[in-house]
């Protein structure tokens, strides 16, 4: 596990992210399974070692996969960072790292959407220590109605938990809406929160 502050003290950001794989991606993650609570990536050089457990299987998958230029691995090592995939929600990965400033989180996002169909902020929060986190603040009267119920039910049903097990499916359910309708309510809403977080928090 990577340290979450530096010997001196110094806080660091936690960014939650959530990727979604380009086509032909060939990430032993999403390979193995399209749902899966609990990930184990192990990247050494040109090679990693994936231990994935697919949701409601008792047996893990183990696979061998290359580092390319675009694998997640690859572009977290160009910035000294290391990726803690969390869990693959239909093909989604939600990975956390820990960075140094904003700036960072910018370029990391940056580079990543060069190589993905998609990735999205879920949260940022500044990290004092192993037992101190502060989430940072943001301002959701930027967001509309629809965005703002939209993330309300998300955030009640553990959707953005480590350990979450709510889809999107069953959160479009609940609104009687279709998962695209809802995803883009979601990237939408993201959005807007992490320009508020990035343009007008302090770290």
């Amino acid at each position: 596990m990577a340290e979450v502050a530096g010997g001196d003290g110094e806080r660091r950001l936690r960014v939650d992210l959530e990727v979604d794989p380009a086509e032909g991606w060939e990430c032993p993650i999403v390979s193995q399974t399209e749902s899966a609570a609990d990930v184990t990536v192990n990247a050494v050089g040109d090679e990693c070692t994936v231990e994935v457990q697919p949701a409601g299987e008792e047996a893990l998958r183990r696979d061998r996969g290359e580092v390319s230029e675009d694998c997640l691995c690859r572009v977290f090592q160009e910035f000294g960072c290391v990726p803690h995939v969390r869990r693959v929600d239909e093909g989604t990965v939600l990975v956390t790292s820990y960075v140094d400033d904003r700036d960072a989180v910018r370029e990391v996002v940056s580079t990543l959407r060069r190589v993905l169909d998609r990735v999205r902020l879920v949260r940022l929060a500044v990290v004092s220590g192993p037992e101190s986190t502060e989430q940072a603040t943001v301002d959701l009267s930027a967001l509309t109605p629809k965005q703002r119920e939209g993330m309300e039910l998300a955030v009640v049903r553990g959707y953005f938990d480590d350990d979450a097990d709510v889809s999107l499916g069953d959160l479009a359910g609940e609104l009687d809406i279709s998962k695209s309708a809802l995803s883009q309510r979601l990237r939408g809403a993201q959005a807007k929160l992490a320009t508020d977080v990035f343009e007008g928090a302090e770290v």
